[in-house]
């Protein structure tokens, strides 16, 4: 998830000595600024890592940035900052995809965190998996009888433990800065599970 990695910003703009207010772009003379290395997404578009963000905020963010590193804005300069253009792009574009996704936000606060991945760590609530076989022949058995209602019933149904599940997401990526891995282990589990419930909601 994070291939293409910029940041943390320089104190000065090495152009017009002005101090640095965000990475990649000298918001003062609007040259990039080449030399970062490192930064995480949230640090990209100057936002605190946390879970709530003010996507309002991102996305006004993400097109200005997006305005002054297009590539085409650098076309008669030479071949490095040409080359950091479209790095810095497409490290925009990436990071701006993940933030602006609830569910993407929540893995990459738990990668960054030191969190395990989905494929490091399957496991998934208790009671889920019944729970999910069970509404699998629920679907099976509306389908086969085209009962509509039912069908509806169900999307209902997954759609509002879906939205449960953000819920304590949301509460989990709060506590994530104080490191105990209890919280981390949990969230890693319910970020699971609302795969499950996805594919429910992909078969209704």
């Amino acid at each position: 998830m994070t291939d293409v990695a910029l940041t943390a910003m320089p104190a000065k703009c090495n152009t017009c000595e002005m101090l640095a207010q965000a990475p990649l772009v000298c918001v003062d003379c609007h040259q990039l600024l080449a030399h970062v290395q490192g930064a995480d997404y949230f640090e990209l578009f100057g936002l605190p890592r946390r879970f709530d963000i003010d996507a309002s905020e991102l996305s006004r963010k993400y097109l200005a940035i997006s305005r002054n590193i297009h590539p085409d804005k650098f076309a008669s300069a030479g071949n490095e900052m040409q080359s950091f253009a479209l790095r810095a792009s497409a490290a925009i574009n990436k990071a701006f995809s993940v933030l602006a996704d609830a569910h993407q936000r929540a893995e990459y606060l738990l990668e960054r965190s030191g969190g395990k991945s989905a494929a490091e760590d399957k496991r998934v609530p208790q009671d889920l998996l019944a729970r999910v076989m069970m509404f699998r022949e629920e679907i099976e058995e509306a389908k086969a009888s085209g009962d509509r209602a039912a069908l509806d019933a169900m999307r209902g149904d997954v759609s509002a433990q879906k939205r449960r599940l953000h819920e304590v997401i949301a509460e989990l990526c709060a506590r994530i800065d104080g490191g105990e891995a209890s919280v981390k282990d949990e969230l890693r589990m319910q970020l699971n599970a609302v795969k499950y419930l996805d594919n429910l909601l992909a078969q209704l």
